[in-house]
């Protein structure tokens, strides 16, 4: 299918993912290794995070990216202690990085800004190279994933995670990691060839769902909260992300037979706790579609979604959003609903 034949914006968007992965490498590289080397030499105790909505979800990739290779801790912010509280927190040592698709987030550039006033290293990561956000900030580092016409975000995602990734392997010196990402969007390629059909094939069983449990841990967690979001946006149910084991500390009570999860579950660290929670999910009844590269797992799954081998990689929500994006969109698409409008929202919503 060419790209002039995809009947929304969405699904070009999300076949556009490899070409803007291996765009944001090619031209970014550079800089993100230059704020890396900043970094190591001013040796941050901590780093905060502001950023709403899909770029939240990606800064939760960032939480557990720059905390399992660097060590350092990453926690959200609290924008309202500086944009309404007005309190003078004790920064100076810390790294603050603002996430925003199209720069205009107005509380997380005010954070910015207050936070480098009060000595803080301050970072931006957007998609708009002329937005206030990067003026906002000493080092502004940009997606390259060209503009974004559908309201609901996939490439700004994807290629937010490949920056984040690599900030965080250049931080570390990780040359491995560095190299090892360019192995993303050929996985990214693979899962659109075949992803795409069974997703065509089989989203339909999904039509009438009103909600549903996206579940999983790690480095995926981020991705299981944006896949949440698609499906809230696109398709207007209520799912519910949870870290694999939150859920077990209460949340699976609510379970019912027949009740739809959604289980990411990669061959890494946390595959072994995810797949517990997958055996007592299907013990109960659900009917579980499974995103994986590992046998094991996918045998638990009324839908199975195999994916490319991913073994170990950091990199792997990149490819996983990619094969959730395609749920939601032949989902939405199931429901009659257009993705491109998703529930009437906005490009840019602006909160203070």
């Amino acid at each position: 299918m060419s790209q002039q034949a995809y009947p929304h914006h969405m699904l070009t968007e999300i076949h556009e993912q490899p070409r803007a992965i291996r765009e944001t490498i090619k031209k970014e590289g550079q800089r993100i290794a230059e704020v890396a080397e900043v970094l190591r030499e001013r040796k941050p105790r901590f780093m905060i995070l502001a950023a709403r909505g899909t770029s939240d979800n990606a800064g939760t990739y960032l939480r557990y990216i720059v905390g399992a290779v660097t060590g350092v801790i990453v926690a959200p912010a609290a924008p309202s202690l500086l944009t309404a509280y007005r309190s003078k927190m004790q920064i100076e040592d810390t790294v603050v990085i603002g996430i925003s698709q199209s720069g205009e987030a107005t509380d997380v550039i005010e954070v910015l800004e207050t936070s480098r006033e009060l000595g803080a290293t301050t970072i931006a990561l957007t998609n708009t190279a002329d937005s206030p956000i990067v003026n906002a900030v000493e080092f502004p580092l940009l997606t390259h994933a060209r503009k974004e016409k559908a309201v609901a975000a996939t490439k700004t995602y994807t290629t937010a995670l490949a920056v984040l990734y690599q900030l965080s392997a250049c931080w570390a010196e990780r040359e491995d990691m560095q190299e090892d990402l360019l192995r993303a969007p050929d996985a990214m390629e693979q899962v659109l060839a075949d992803v795409e059909p069974l997703m065509e094939f089989r989203a339909e069983r999904y039509t009438f769902m009103q909600t549903c449990t996206v579940l999983a841990r790690g480095m995926n967690y981020a991705s299981a909260k944006e896949i949440g979001l698609k499906l809230q946006e696109c398709c207007l149910i209520n799912p519910e992300p949870w870290s694999a084991a939150d859920y077990m500390h209460g949340p699976i009570a609510a379970l019912q037979p027949g009740d739809p999860v959604l289980l990411l579950a990669p061959q890494d660290a946390s595959m072994k706790p995810v797949l517990e929670v997958g055996e007592e999910v299907k013990r109960r009844g659900a009917e579980l579609v499974v995103f994986s590269d590992n046998d094991e797992a996918l045998s638990l799954a009324t839908l199975p979604v195999k994916l490319p081998e991913m073994k170990d990689a950091f990199w792997s929500p990149m490819p996983i959003a990619v094969a959730g994006q395609l749920f939601a969109y032949y989902v939405a698409v199931n429901k009659g609903l257009n993705p491109d409008k998703a529930g009437g929202l906005r490009k840019v919503t602006l909160t203070y």
